[in-house]
Parts: structure tokens; sequence; C-alpha cells
């Protein structure tokens, strides 16, 4: 059964001005030579995070993250006043992906969605089927109405009556036989906290307590904390009233447009939110499509069964690719990233995962989680100073802000080290002036692109000596 990718960092973030007061964050993770995919969200208002970079094979893909309009890091936030939802649209989405592919300068992408974000992949590579490679799509929805009905309009409360309760209570008895997502638009518009609040936490618990097969106390707990409740409520809500500004039957109507773009639709059997119908629906309306029907799952990404299948389809998705200008016999196959890295170095003391790409050699620091006091460990290239010390960079890839590593040892300085079989316990210390200029050299000597790092941020990237104690 596949699994996600081990954990990695962005090399490049960033914040992108699409217009109407709005910027939205940014990330690339990956590699800058690999097969650009886009990641869209789930929600609306969803936001993305660091584990939706695991469904990438890090090695072959630049993964594009961002933060759609009003949620995440994106700025401003549809839980503040200032948030203008009239400027927040399906086509303002379009339009955003839009201007972020030409300020990375990318010609064509994979697109990769789910749930909301398989609406968006749809509606974006119908309206520019020339930029999409491939499509990644799942828990498929189009927003049509009897899609919104049966989640909000009491056919989803057959199976999960408990949870439909917690989210009719906010209601007024005598308007629960209204549309209710216009009732919510009315409570999640007034002013006072006191309605807007418990409306807000109703509204996305409700989304909590049904997106798992199996629901799990600590789901249902994230959709319920209170800021995130009433971002996701106000967008989400805001959306499907006006069933996302397409008319009905738009996107399956307009497949043709898309039919010769290859398409993996993946589609949990028991997904409550996003019912199996559309899936369904839209594999015959485009037979090209490869529909994976996930016999054990709900709604959730990362249930085993659909994980699987969404993993399966990024790797078919990248098996050819080599790379701009790389041949295949020039890569390195075995490469290894993050966790991986680490738990191959530390179980064959460096005989596998010290000689990195482009022979950089490799240590494992271990650091103390400035927040959870737990141990972190790190694979960073390196090189010896004059006392046999070794030299690590912060360059994050050139990224606006330092490393997580870097955060903690600035916080604890007390760190252990491995070079090959050699295991110490050192001192963090961040070079500065002459020191630091001719240890950046030696480094970027081994790793050249240390230097297009440097280039990119406006911060001087941290050379840190860890001296034996």
């Amino acid at each position: 059964m596949l699994g996600l990718y081990p954990e990695i960092e962005p090399y490049v973030q960033g914040m992108l001005p699409v217009g109407d007061g709005n910027e939205i964050y940014w990330e690339e993770c990956g590699d800058p030579e690999g097969k650009p995919v886009i990641f869209l969200h789930g929600g609306p208002g969803g936001g993305s995070s660091p584990r939706h970079r695991r469904l990438f094979d890090p090695e072959r893909y630049r993964i594009v993250l961002f933060d759609q309009r009003g949620c995440g890091r994106s700025t401003p936030n549809c839980a503040t006043p200032e948030a203008d939802l009239s400027v927040n649209t399906t086509w303002h989405l379009v339009a955003d992906i839009e201007r972020l592919r030409e300020h990375l300068d990318i010609e064509h992408w994979m697109v990769f969605g789910g749930s909301w974000g398989s609406v968006l992949g749809l509606t974006y590579a119908e309206t520019h089927p020339d930029r999409v490679t491939e499509l990644v799509l799942r828990g498929v929805a189009t927003l049509r109405v009897k899609e919104l009905q049966w989640l909000y309009g009491g056919g989803a409360a057959f199976l999960f009556p408990e949870a439909w309760s917690r989210f009719l209570a906010p209601v007024p008895f005598s308007r629960r036989q209204e549309n209710l997502i216009e009732v919510y638009h009315e409570l999640l518009s007034h002013p006072d906290p006191s309605v807007h609040g418990p409306a807000a936490i109703a509204w996305s618990r409700w989304e909590g307590e049904t997106v798992k097969l199996r629901p799990r106390a600590e789901v249902i707990d994230a959709f319920s904390d209170p800021a995130f409740a009433l971002a996701i409520a106000r967008i989400e809500n805001h959306y499907f009233r006006h069933g996302g500004w397409l008319a009905e039957d738009q996107l399956l109507r307009d497949a043709g447009k898309i039919r010769d773009i290859p398409c993996v639709l993946v589609q949990g059997r028991y997904d409550v939110v996003t019912p199996a119908i559309t899936a369904w629906e839209l594999s015959q309306v485009l037979p090209s499509a490869e529909l994976v029907m996930v016999g054990d799952s709900g709604h959730a990404f990362d249930e085993p069964g659909t994980l699987h299948e969404l993993i399966s389809a990024t790797d078919r998705f990248a098996s050819d690719w080599v790379g701009a200008g790389t041949r295949q016999d020039e890569r390195n196959t075995d490469m290894l990233f993050g966790d991986e890295h680490v738990r191959r170095y530390e179980e064959t003391d460096g005989e596998v995962g010290h000689d990195w790409e482009k022979g950089a050699p490799c240590l494992i620091l271990t650091t103390k989680g400035r927040k959870t006091g737990e141990d972190r460990k790190f694979a960073l290239i390196y090189q010896f100073d004059e006392q046999n010390n070794p030299v690590i960079v912060a360059s994050k890839g050139g990224a606006p802000e330092d490393p997580g590593w870097y955060k903690n040892l600035q916080a604890n300085p007390e760190v252990k080290a491995q070079v090959k079989a050699d295991k110490f316990t050192a001192r963090a210390r961040t070079l500065e002036g002459e020191e630091r200029a001719k240890l950046w050299e030696k480094l970027a000597a081994v790793w050249p692109d240390y230097n297009e790092y440097a280039k990119k941020t406006d911060r001087e990237i941290p050379v840190v000596v860890l001296e034996r104690v």
C-alpha cells in the first residue's frame, strides 16, 4: 500500500498580489527542474498544508501549493471584517491560478485537486486546456443543486443524524424547512459574534464529522476551531449559495474541452461529502478518464485506499519525467529525501546517504524542537572548518525565512551530529564576517546552488559551525 512521501520543506515561497486588495501565499518544493504540478486544496477555504506536499515524488516533481483567496496564509483572511467576498469567486480563483503560473514562468503543469479543489481543477482545465498536461481529481464535485442539497438539505442526515442535529442547532426551529444554505448565510453575516460564532462552528463541524469513513476526534476538533471555522464557513457558504458561479451541469456539459487531457478520478465509494454519483457521471461524459472507485474509503484524501490510488496516479504521471536538459542515465534514481534519508543514513552509518546529489556530502543533525522539545533530525550538506568541525548552511532554497532546524538551534544550540559513523555532541554557532565568507565559499564549491539561493532572498543566509563539546 503506497503512502505519503517523506516530509519536505519549500525551497522558495512568497506572496503574490492578485488584485482587489488580495495577496495569495504560494510555495514550491521538490525538484526545481521537475515536472510542474499545482495542488488545489479543498473547502473552499481549507488552505494547503505540509502534508499535501507529500503526495508527489520530490525527486521528480516541481510542487506548487498555494492558499486560495481569503484563507490560510493569504490575506485578508475571510474571518476578518476587511475581507470583501464579492471579489472572491470561482472565476477570481481561475484568474489567480493563471497569474501564479505566469509569475512562476511555468508553461504547462499537471493539476491535482480534491473535493472543492476538483471543482476548481475542472473549471481551470476547461478554461485553459492548453495549460494542463494531466488531471488528478479526488472526491469529485461539480456544485450542482442536487449535490449541495444532498449535504445541506438533509440527504446526508439519514446517515449522520446525530451530527445533523448539531448542524441544525443554531437554526431557529421555525426556519429548519427553508433553504439552510440561505439561512446560514444570514447567521454567518450577523455582526454579533454570539450569533455568527456558533453558526460557523456548527457549519464547519458538520463537515468534520462526515469527512472520514470512520469519524476521528482530532479531525472534528480541528474543524471546530473558532478561527478556522469562521473563515471556512463564510467562504463555503458564499460559494455554495451562488453555485460556484457555474451554470447547472456546466462542468459536465463542457467536459469535451478536456477530452484529450489524461485524467484519473479517485473516488471513495462511501464518500458522504461528495457522493460517488458525480465522479461516475463525469466518467460517462469523459470516456478517456480513468475512474478508480475505492471500496473502503470516505471523502478524506489520507484514507489508506484513496491515498494509495492518488500516489499511484502521481507516480505514473511522473514515470517518464527526466527533467529539463537531463538524460535518464544522468539521474540518480536512488536519491533520498527527508525522513527516509535520515533513516537509511543512521541504519548504515552513512554508507547510504552520505554522498548525495552531485557528490555533496551529508551529515545528520539532531535538534530539539523549539515547541515540542522532541528530537528533530535533518540530513544536511556540510564541509569541515580548519578545526575539523562540520559547517552547514541554513538556506531553505532561498526562502524568505530561516528553516525550522535553524530556529530550533537558535532556541537551543546544544545539538547532536553524525558524520558517517562519527556521532558527537556539538554546540551550534552562527558565523559572521570573514569567517562566514570563507566557509560560504567552501560550501558553495560543493553545492553551487547556494549562490543562486542567496540571490532569491533578502535575508543573509546563516552559516553555522557545529563545534564539538
